[in-house]
């Protein structure tokens, strides 16, 4: 199963956003990773801007277990267990499964309803239309 997958941090972000995708190593294959961009905080309460980056996992694991595997992950970097206060707290971590994917190139395209995802979003296209294609070229000799 493939998953977009959204990463975010204000608090030693480059450092907990590398930290998390090594332990997402541990739960399947990352087939693609966005840049990370800094972006402005959505709501109350944060210290920081976010930093923000988006990838695609394959993994055998179905959302449910997934997501606890998520938790899991992002309680080991420090962040608190699940209340209804965090999500107004600043994070080391934030992990959420945006999407199930049937091709990666779909995370490209996918409607996300975060916009700082959706600006990460827009940021990995444009890496990836700068990106210049190898061109093979043949001429004629006329020897």
């Amino acid at each position: 199963m493939r998953y977009l997958l959204g990463l975010g941090s204000n608090i030693a972000p480059l450092q907990h956003l590398a930290s998390a995708r090594q332990a997402l190593t541990q739960q399947g294959e990352l087939l693609a990773t966005s840049p990370t961009v800094e972006t402005t905080p959505v709501g109350e309460g944060f210290s920081d801007g976010f930093y923000n980056q988006l990838l695609v996992i394959e993994t055998d694991l179905v959302a449910p277990l997934l997501k606890q595997r998520l938790q899991r992950i992002e309680e080991q970097l420090g962040r608190e267990p699940k209340t209804p206060a965090r999500k107004h707290r600043d994070r080391p971590i934030d992990i959420d499964i945006l999407a199930p994917l049937s091709d990666v190139n779909d995370a490209y395209h996918i409607e996300l309803e975060d916009s700082y995802y959706a600006t990460v979003q827009q940021q990995w296209r444009n890496e990836l239309d700068r990106t210049p294609l190898t061109v093979t070229e043949t001429s004629d000799h006329n020897d």
